[in-house]
């Protein structure tokens, strides 16, 4: 009964993604933006969550993402994505940026603006099931979508 116990207080800490501390409250707002994605649309959170262990964030004007030595998927949330106070961006951003992850460790080997492209239509897609996206967000995704169309 013991073990039963253990096991399920602990089994929930595997397979969920680790977010850094940083910021003021930048952690919950990432928190908030996987919940979303979790509740929005569950093939895009589980594509996030076997692909991503960790968020963590940096000082850009975008944000990316790298599979690290030892095979651990992390993406990096830029300051600027945390200065727009959207958690529906921050979803979207985790989405496009998940995808990435996916396509690298299956050793895809797309041209930059066609993996882009890919990844801004994934991104659309999540965007249009949410309740209330921003405009700015939806026009944002299909101005980068027509940016990288039929570019090599």
């Amino acid at each position: 009964m013991i073990r039963l116990l253990s096991f399920l207080l602990i089994a929930p800490l595997f397979g969920q993604i680790q977010v850094d501390k940083a910021g003021d409250g930048w952690d919950q707002k990432i928190d908030s933006a996987i919940s979303l994605i979790r509740e929005t649309d569950s093939t895009k959170y589980s594509l996030l969550e076997s692909n991503c262990s960790k968020v963590s964030f940096w000082v850009s004007d975008f944000s990316s993402n790298e599979i690290t030595s030892d095979g651990r998927g992390i993406i990096y949330i830029s300051t600027k994505e945390i200065g727009l106070n959207s958690i529906n961006n921050l979803a979207s951003v985790l989405v496009h940026e998940s995808l990435h992850l996916y396509l690298s460790r299956k050793g895809a080997n797309f041209p930059v603006e066609k993996e882009e492209n890919y990844c801004y239509k994934y991104e659309l897609e999540f965007i249009r099931k949410l309740p209330n996206p921003e405009p700015w967000l939806v026009q944002h995704t299909q101005e980068q979508i027509k940016n990288t169309q039929n570019k090599k």
